[in-house]
């Protein structure tokens, strides 16, 4: 997608937006992994993420970009590991 080929139909047709997905706010904000049931506060990180929708087929894809944002993922989040 960020090449600007739709990765699920092939068209050309993508466009993007820095933050183009408005949740209410300016900025994207990441927090951290929490289990079911956690009850507190939670700080969150303010960063930025960038939305490319295909618009033949309506896939859309959800990048972060920025160095910051990468780093705190890192921290907060669960890893994932490969099957």
């Amino acid at each position: 997608m960020r090449r600007g080929t739709c990765d699920k139909c092939g068209s050309e047709t993508v466009h993007a937006a820095r933050d183009g997905i408005n949740l209410g706010t300016h900025y994207t904000g990441l927090r951290p992994h929490l289990d079911p049931g956690f009850r507190g506060a939670v700080r969150t990180h303010q960063g930025e993420s960038w939305q490319f929708a295909c618009t033949t087929c309506g896939y859309l894809e959800w990048h972060i970009l920025d160095p910051g944002s990468l780093e705190f993922i890192k921290g907060a989040w669960g890893h994932v590991r490969p099957h």
